[in-house]
């Protein structure tokens, strides 16, 4: 059993994955998920009893997962958590960045805009499907450093906010 943590909408899961044959077993708290490999990037998994195929990305020090756009992030465990990765910057609630090193697809709020947690501010594509990056906390846009069409890695912020103190 290989214990790893999950980084799942930003907040870190200890999970553990396991290989048997060519399936991925992985088990996230009381729940066990087989992936099966359909092609290179893609796999079908069951859940809550439907089969999702799902796309995955491995990358030096980590597995992207994206199951109907929710993107998990699978790491080796380690005593500072997804500390120092591209995980950190799940913390980091005045910067938007990308999950994974993409292409921009849109680009949903402007230098000036008033915008709400949760609210949708960027679709970036990467392992051919859109992946739609949320804010993580209400305030107001200060920089927009991309555009559409702009390839994009993790540790660059693609927007940048001012946020109230005490948010």
């Amino acid at each position: 059993m290989n214990r790893y943590e999950m980084l799942y909408d930003g907040a870190p899961v200890e999970t553990t994955v396991d290989r048997e044959g060519e399936n991925f077993v992985v088990t996230v708290e009381n729940h066990t998920y087989r992936f099966r490999p359909l092609s290179r990037d893609l796999y079908a998994v069951d859940v809550d009893g439907r089969r999702v195929v799902v796309a995955a990305a491995f990358g030096k020090d980590a597995c992207f997962i994206d199951i109907e756009s929710h993107l998990l992030e699978i790491r080796e465990a380690s005593d500072e958590g997804f500390a120092g990765s591209a995980g950190d910057h799940a913390a980091v609630k005045d910067k938007v960045f990308a999950p994974m090193p993409g292409k921009i697809v849109k680009i949903m709020a402007n230098v000036g805009d008033e915008v709400k947690e949760k609210q949708p501010l960027v679709i970036v594509e990467a392992m051919k499907m859109e992946n739609q990056v949320n804010c993580r906390a209400a305030g107001r846009v200060k920089a927009v450093n991309f555009k559409a069409g702009d390839q994009v890695d993790t540790e660059t912020p693609i927007i940048e906010l001012e946020i109230p103190e005490g948010v």
